[in-house]
This record gives C-alpha cells, sequence and structure tokens, in this order.
C-alpha cells in the first residue's frame, strides 16, 4: 500500500499553553482532551480484525445504563497505531488512511499534516483562516473493481462495503482507533463527516477549529497494462515501455529526442489513451489505479520525467 505524508502549515499562536479543547460532542473520542482526526477505511473481509485484535489496549472508559442497575463504568478497548518506515500503521489490521496529523516541531512550534493512502479526492488537503479559527478540509477515494478472474461484475449491483473507523488523536500525539464509524456501500458513493473543537482560555472561547473529511468510493475497470511510448517532434515513435503493474512503478526516463509521450491503460473495459508533453527538465505524472485480487484498489503514480 503506497502511502503519502505532506506536511503543510505551522499553527497560530492561539494554541498557547494553559488553553483547552473542548471536543466535539459525541465524537466517539475516549477522552475528552483527544480530537477526531479522519478515518481509516476497512473493507467487509477485514471488519472483524478489529474486534478480535490481540493489540486492543485499555484506554479511558465508557458509562452504559443498565435500567434498574443504573449506570456502570466500563474500560474502552483502543487500537493504537505503531510508527513505522511507512508511516502509522495499525497492526494486524489492512485498510486505508485518510486524517490529519497534529504535530510539535523541534522548535516548540506546532504543525498540521494530511497522512494518506486513499486516491486523490477534491482537494487533498486545505486549511482556512476563519474570524473564529479555522477550516481544514481532507478528501480521498477509494476504489473497488471486478475481482480476479471476473467476467460479469456489475458495480452496481457486486459493491464492496467499507467500515470506517474514525481515528482519534491524543494530547501526546499517539493516534488509535476505538471501533466507532459506520458502514457504507460502494458503487460510485462516498460520505462525508465535520466536527468543530473549540480552543477556551478561562472559560472564553479563544477559537474554534473545523475538521471535514469527505471520501468518494468509486468503481474502476481492472487494469491489465500499461504502455508508455516516446515520441521525437516528428510523431515517430522512439520506444515503448511495457510496464510491470506493482505499488512502486519506476519512473519512466525519455530518451533525449523526446517530446511527448502516450500512455495506454489496457484494462477491462477497454483502452485509455492519454498523452502528455515533457519538456526538457521537466516530468508528467499519471494516476493508476491497481485492484488486488479481491478487487479493492490502490492508487500510485507514474512520474515520466526528462533529463
Amino acid at each position: 500500500m503506497k502511502s503519502y505524508k505532506v506536511l503543510l502549515l505551522a499553527l497560530g499562536a492561539l494554541l498557547l499553553a494553559g488553553c483547552s479543547l473542548a471536543r466535539a460532542e459525541e465524537n466517539g473520542a475516549a477522552s475528552q482532551m483527544d480530537r477526531w482526526v479522519g478515518f481509516y477505511a476497512v473493507s467487509l473481509e477485514d471488519y472483524r480484525a478489529f474486534h478480535n485484535n490481540p493489540h486492543l489496549t485499555e484506554y479511558g472508559s465508557s458509562q452504559y445504563k443498565t435500567g434498574q442497575f443504573g449506570s456502570i463504568t466500563l474500560p474502552d478497548r483502543v487500537l493504537f497505531a505503531e510508527e513505522t518506515e511507512e508511516g502509522y500503521v495499525f497492526p494486524d489490521l489492512p485498510g486505508y488512511r485518510l486524517f490529519l496529523l497534529w504535530e510539535t516541531l523541534e522548535d516548540g512550534s506546532a504543525c498540521v499534516s494530511c497522512v494518506s493512502d486513499m486516491g486523490p479526492g477534491d482537494d487533498f488537503f486545505s486549511r482556512t483562516a476563519t474570524s473564529s479559527g479555522t477550516e481544514n478540509f481532507i478528501s480521498g477515494t477509494l476504489y473497488e473493481g471486478p475481482p480476479a478472474g471476473a467476467t460479469d461484475w456489475d458495480p452496481s449491483e457486486d459493491y464492496s462495503i467499507w467500515t470506517a473507523y474514525r481515528v482519534f488523536q491524543t494530547p501526546d500525539g499517539r493516534i488509535y482507533l476505538n471501533g466507532s464509524g459506520n458502514s457504507y456501500a460502494g458503487g460510485m458513493s462516498g460520505f462525508t463527516e465535520t466536527q468543530t473543537y473549540s480552543y477556551t482560555m478561562d472559560g472564553e472561547t479563544m477559537q474554534e477549529d473545523k475538521l471535514t473529511v469527505k471520501v468518494y468510493i468509486k468503481s474502476v475497470p481492472r487494469l491489465e497494462k500499461v504502455i508508455v511510448t516516446q515520441y521525437d517532434s516528428q510523431n515517430i515513435a522512439l520506444r515503448s515501455d511495457d510496464l510491470a503493474l506493482r505499488e512502486e512503478i519506476p519512473e519512466i526516463i525519455c530518451e533525449t529526442d523526446t517530446v511527448w509521450v502516450l500512455v495506454e491503460e489496457v484494462n477491462t473495459d477497454g483502452t485509455i489513451h492519454t498523452a502528455y508533453d515533457v519538456p526538457a527538465g521537466g516530468t508528467a505524472s499519471h494516476n493508476l489505479v491497481l485492484l488486488d485480487d479481491a478487487g479493492l484498489g490502490t492508487a500510485v503514480t507514474l512520474t515520466i520525467g526528462k533529463k
């Protein structure tokens, strides 16, 4: 699964020592000081992997009403992410990340970044200052298509079921899932959630941060072959490369005389042709979606460059 993390902005001076964070009402966080930061999408086949996960840890507690016996308090069990070379990973739970990460830099300033291995959405990450605080928006795309060997797959009938677990972050930076979230049917659909947090000092609201997360679910054909052909200024083909379909696709370095390239995507629905000009010292990026045997897709980027 290919991942990327984009560092964007330092936060303003309103994140002062002594400020308190009021969480959005009923957001499911295990602690009042934790914030909802996005989603972790899991396919139906992996749904039980959360509740049966051997890495669940007691963190926080919840009250439950029992009628005549009153209320009882039970510990919450959450799944903390592990920070690896590939970024934040939820152990023994395959899925697709889309969340904001709030961090403190070495100089003590705060920053926010977006962690995602979904495909691109409307606007990968935007942050807007308002009169009351900030508005953050992130989006991504989940892909599904025909399983390997399927011959009569119909996206309107054979769509996947996704569970979008809410992702939370503690004040000390830990990322976790607590099992809250909703399930959604695929087949060209999607979902959106918005929550607002207030920073207060001495009981007075100093700033409000709003986060909106939008996820699209799109059906795509199964990619079978990708061919990149280079052409000179006379439109004469210089060379063609039949690419190996894997998550880490090597960059195409064009010949000296190459002026433009043609990318051919051969899939179960036909062939898509896309042309790019490639000037000296420039690059072009082409997005591809690779489906696994079950029909779940991973977005990858083909980069075409020229020395």
